[in-house]
Parts: C-alpha cells; sequence; structure tokens
C-alpha cells in the first residue's frame, strides 16, 4: 500500500505539474467558459422574451447551460469531442516512455511491486481528470448563476452531479485506452497513432460505417402512393415505409453503440435534457427519471474502462522489462 500512494503521488504531481496537462486543461476551462457564458446568455433571452420561464420542463432550464449555444459548440459537444484527446495524452507514454529511457527497469529494482506501479499510474490519472471535470463544471455554474438571475434546483444538482460523474467514466475510458496502448506498443510513436486513429474512428469513421451497414441490410426504396378504387390511399404502404425506417435506425443505433462518445452523448442527452434522439423511436424521458434511463449508457462506459486497465494490467505484468 506504501509503494501504491508513492507512485500515486508521484504521477499525480507529474501530471498536474506537466505543460501538456496544463495547456489541455486550459484549454478546456476556456472553452467551456464561453459555452456556458452563450448557454446562460441563451436561457437569459429566451426567458426575457417570454420563450420558456425559470421552472418549466420540470426546472430543467439551468441545465441548458450545457447544452445550448449561440455559435460554436455546447459543452456536452465539446467534451464528446476533445475530452478523448485529454484522456489518451495523459496516457499514450505512461509505459512505454519510461521503459524506452530505462527509468520503469530502474523503479523495479526497488522494493515496488509491479501492480503498484500501474494502479498508482491509472489512479493518478483518473484523479488529474477527476479535478478537471469537477472545477469546469462547478465554475460553469458558478458563472452563469448571476448571469440567468437563478441556481440550480435539488433535482437539478443532482442531474449535474451524474453528468459529471459520466464525464469523469468517459475521459477514463480513453485514458485506460491510451494506457493499454502504451503497455503493448514498446515505441511512443506507435501508440500514439493508433490513439488517434481509435479516437477518429469512434466519433467519426463508425457514423459512416454504422449508416452503410443499415442501408445494405435494410434498403428503403421509393414509396409508391397507391389509391383504392375508393379513392383513398394505401396506408398499408405509408406504415411498411415507416416500418423500414425504424428497423434501419434501430440498426444504426445499434453498431453506432460500441462507441464510447456515441453512448456518452446519448447519455447526456437524456440526463440534461430529458430526451434522446439516439433511441428510435423518439423517446423522451420524465426529467426526474433521466439518470435511471442513463444507466446503459453509464454501465457499457464503465465496463469497456475496466476492461481495457484489466488488459493493461496483466500485459504489464507478464512484460518482460530489462535495463
Amino acid at each position: 500500500m506504501a509503494n501504491f500512494v508513492t507512485v500515486f503521488k508521484k504521477e499525480l504531481a507529474d501530471h498536474l505539474g506537466s505543460k501538456r496537462f496544463i495547456i489541455l486543461f486550459v484549454l478546456i476551462l476556456a472553452l467551456a467558459t464561453m459555452s456556458a457564458y452563450q448557454g446562460a446568455t441563451s436561457i437569459k433571452t429566451n426567458m426575457s422574451q417570454g420563450a420558456i420561464s425559470s421552472v418549466s420542463f420540470g426546472g430543467a432550464n439551468f441545465l441548458s447551460i450545457f447544452t445550448s449555444a449561440f455559435a460554436g459548440l455546447p459543452f456536452t459537444y465539446l467534451m464528446m469531442y476533445f475530452g478523448p484527446v485529454i484522456g489518451l495524452a495523459l496516457g499514450f507514454d505512461a509505459i512505454n516512455k519510461e521503459r524506452s529511457s530505462g527509468s520503469l527497469s530502474v523503479l523495479l529494482t526497488q522494493p515496488i511491486y509491479r501492480d503498484a506501479v500501474v494502479n498508482g499510474k491509472f489512479l493518478a490519472g483518473i484523479s488529474a481528470l477527476s479535478l478537471m471535470a469537477v472545477s469546469t463544471v462547478g465554475i460553469m455554474v458558478g458563472l452563469a448563476i448571476p448571469i440567468v438571475g437563478f441556481g440550480p434546483t435539488a433535482a437539478e444538482v443532482s442531474r449535474i452531479i451524474a453528468f459529471t460523474l459520466l464525464t469523469i467514466l468517459y475521459l477514463g475510458f480513453w485514458l485506460a485506452l491510451s494506457l493499454l496502448f502504451s503497455t503493448v506498443f514498446k515505441k511512443t510513436t506507435t501508440a500514439m497513432v493508433t490513439t488517434v486513429f481509435t479516437w477518429i474512428f469512434f466519433l467519426f469513421v463508425i457514423t459512416i460505417l454504422a449508416s452503410f451497414i443499415a442501408n445494405a441490410i435494410v434498403p428503403i426504396q421509393q414509396i409508391q402512393f397507391v389509391t383504392s378504387s375508393s379513392g383513398q390511399f394505401d396506408q398499408s404502404q405509408t406504415q411498411l415505409y415507416m416500418q423500414r425506417i425504424e428497423q434501419r435506425s434501430s440498426l444504426q443505433n445499434a453498431i453506432q453503440s460500441i462507441s464510447p462518445s456515441y453512448l456518452y452523448s446519448s447519455a447526456c442527452s437524456i440526463i440534461l435534457s430529458g430526451y434522446s434522439v439516439y433511441v428510435s423511436p423518439l423517446s423522451s424521458f420524465n426529467p426526474n427519471q433521466g439518470i435511471e434511463a442513463s444507466w446503459p449508457q453509464f454501465t457499457a462506459i464503465t465496463v469497456g474502462m475496466v476492461v481495457c486497465f484489466i488488459a493493461s494490467y496483466i500485459l504489464f505484468l507478464r512484460k518482460e522489462i530489462r535495463p
């Protein structure tokens, strides 16, 4: 335990003091601040125009600071696209860099177990990411309150906590994945290229691939409206067309569900907005049931993170490390 604490403190200090982490933290904080300001201004404008009230839609308006923006990306999209970069940046050279420099072999000559090394590195990365997520969300809430003129209700606070926890798990998945690549590949350049390819695949390629596969399996032909002898439209053709649309959308969503970015975006929509455009047919949820309805996404992201970490843990314990 003492060895683990030593490694954890050393890795956490390295993360918090590294230029890489500071630059990414400042960048995310600046973008999040602008996003919160835009979202809060949008809420205030809508309220002044009478479009919404402060207690409409189950008191969910304050949460719009995470999903609304006049221009650019809202905070949820910002974290979906750029959050993985932070997690990957902290872990892609965690093992192979020290292995190449020889410092890892020197470290293991000390009375420190291997599991303390990999556990300390991973938990230090999770702690740094948690600090980033909690402080960013806290600053956004603190900035929005004086602009909109009211704060979040108790129910909204619970949903903000759930959203923050989801963001930490999402960043943790990418950290665990990059730690796995750092353990598998000996060169940092190979690990970095692999992490970037994985990021692009889960964010962009999977959407194109899912659409292509869904169109191939469930093709939709042009509907032909047929009228009966009495001059009325044949409703069976319309119903068949709608069923095909729903089947194709369900298949596409199921394929995209292997992407943690898709799961994160879907869970954010359910928690913060109370509905999901990612589920076919379009589903709406009671805002108070949003956290419960997002459990499948929570579980899938957590399982993915744990699987990646266990794989890197086993590989690191079995890997031959020489001076």
